[in-house]
């Protein structure tokens, strides 16, 4: 055999090993594995909310900000403690302080056009290395700085990077529920957040009522106008998994920036220790994620000063049972009715959060893992693989969150699911290298032979 052979041979044998490696990787992934540990920064910072990644000084009375911004601002308007304005421009303001020792004073950048993203606020108190130097220590000037917006250099995604278009539903399915929320559910495009989730969960709830139930396999693939619909018709249930699917769906049609959320822990893909799944819904009036769950009645958890509450910050409340100062905006249907603390009947009122939080209580513990799905929407499932032949995002969108595009992870404890996307991808790569290298040496050594017979 010739060393080209030999090389040939090699590299097909190499291929075939890792196919095989690649197909038992895959089919036997626990659900655990799935997914990439992220810090709480990249996933509650949208990209959309100014950051400032980093703060220099330009010399000791004036600073400068690198800010991550996707608003188109040219200009910020600078106010020193609410007066004497000054300009600073683009995405790396510079601004003067004022370096009265000691003192404190507050910086409002507001971006002109005005609006187009949310003022940002800095408080700076200066000790010059003078002040210092008199007692004795050797040390620089030092600011002591603070701002209203998220600080530090961290991977960040947009909203746009978080919301499925849903364009796999089809412009049908897209035009009539474009049109159920114009004429039924009576959302306006100038409607507040608020308003627009206070009308949406209610429609939904009255709807999907008496649909809960264990799903149908093909319910786990299919696309959420689909899903709605059978549930809804009575031809099929729903989990809290199809429910938040359904949220998620609907309010992204209504405006609404709403991501997937599922928390669990699993082992051995048997055992569950905890398991959930609700929405999160951006509140642009408050620049904040919103933990939303349909499958309850909840539409909105805030504290004491009204800012919405997300989903890890209710798993911290959880570990302290900490419910004291928090409120539940809710749609008081048949689940609710009668319960102790609810007044009404069909109506949407606000409650002590501890009167409704039993879901939360019991699954937001200190084990949970929670996952954020980015787009597309479609359902993670192991051992059922009918639905990548019947639908194509399905497929596609289970394959790149196989490889590419995990869904990030918040956790009390370290996990695996970095190391476990680097030996995907080791695998994955090392078989198309194998096989391109096989496809090469065949076509030389075809080639070769053309040549030899001549």
């Amino acid at each position: 055999m010739t060393r080209r052979n030999l090389l040939r041979t090699g590299s097909l044998l190499l291929f075939i090993l890792l196919l095989f490696l690649n197909l038992y990787v895959f089919l036997t992934r626990e659900w655990e594995s799935s997914f990439t540990p992220s810090s709480y920064a990249t996933i509650y910072y949208p990209l959309d909310v100014p950051t400032i990644k980093e703060w220099r000084v330009v010399d000791r009375n004036q600073l400068q900000l690198d800010l991550a911004l996707i608003a188109p601002v040219t200009q910020w308007k600078v106010l020193t403690d609410g007066a004497s304005p000054q300009p600073a421009s683009g995405a790396a303001p510079t601004f003067r302080i004022d370096t009265t020792f000691a003192q404190l004073h507050t910086y409002t950048l507001i971006p002109e056009p005005e609006g187009v993203c949310q003022n940002i606020e800095i408080s700076v108190r200066f000790y010059s290395a003078e002040f210092y130097a008199s007692l004795g220590m050797q040390r620089p000037d030092v600011y002591i700085v603070r701002a209203n917006v998220p600080c530090g250099d961290f991977e960040q995604y947009s909203l746009a990077d978080w919301t499925d278009d849903y364009t796999y539903v089809g412009e049908e399915g897209l035009a009539a529920v474009d049109s159920i929320l114009r004429t039924e559910v009576k959302i306006r495009p100038d409607d507040p957040t608020f308003v627009k989730m206070e009308k949406l969960v209610p429609y939904l709830r009255k709807k999907l009522k008496g649909s809960g139930g264990v799903p149908k396999d093909d319910e786990r693939w299919m696309n959420p106008w689909l899903l709605y619909n059978e549930m809804v018709n009575g031809t099929g249930k729903g989990w809290c998994t199809q429910n938040a699917q359904i949220w998620v769906f609907w309010a992204n049609r209504a405006g609404i920036p709403t991501r997937f959320v599922f928390g669990a822990r699993t082992q051995d893909n048997t055992i569950t220790y905890t398991g959930h799944s609700w929405g999160e819904s951006f509140i642009r009036e408050q620049n904040r994620w919103a933990f939303v769950d349909l499958a309850h009645s909840h539409i909105y958890i805030t504290n004491k000063e009204g800012l919405v509450l997300n989903a890890a910050e209710l798993l911290h409340l959880n570990q302290h049972n900490a419910f004291d100062s928090t409120f539940a905006r809710m749609y008081v249907d048949w689940e609710w009715t009668n319960r102790p603390g609810f007044t009404g009947s069909d109506t949407v009122e606000t409650v002590p959060y501890a009167f409704c939080n039993g879901v939360v209580r019991e699954e937001f513990t200190a084990h949970s893992i929670m996952k954020y799905r980015r787009p597309p929407n479609v359902e993670d499932v192991r051992e059922i693989y009918t639905g990548f032949v019947k639908d194509r995002t399905f497929l596609l969108g289970n394959l790149e969150r196989y490889l590419f595009k995990p869904p990030l992870a918040y956790s009390f404890y370290p996990t695996e699911g970095g190391e476990t996307y680097l030996v995907r991808r080791v695998l994955f790569f090392g078989m198309l290298a194998a096989f391109l290298a096989w496809v090469v040496l065949l076509i030389r050594g075809k080639g070769a032979q053309r040549g030899a017979g001549k």
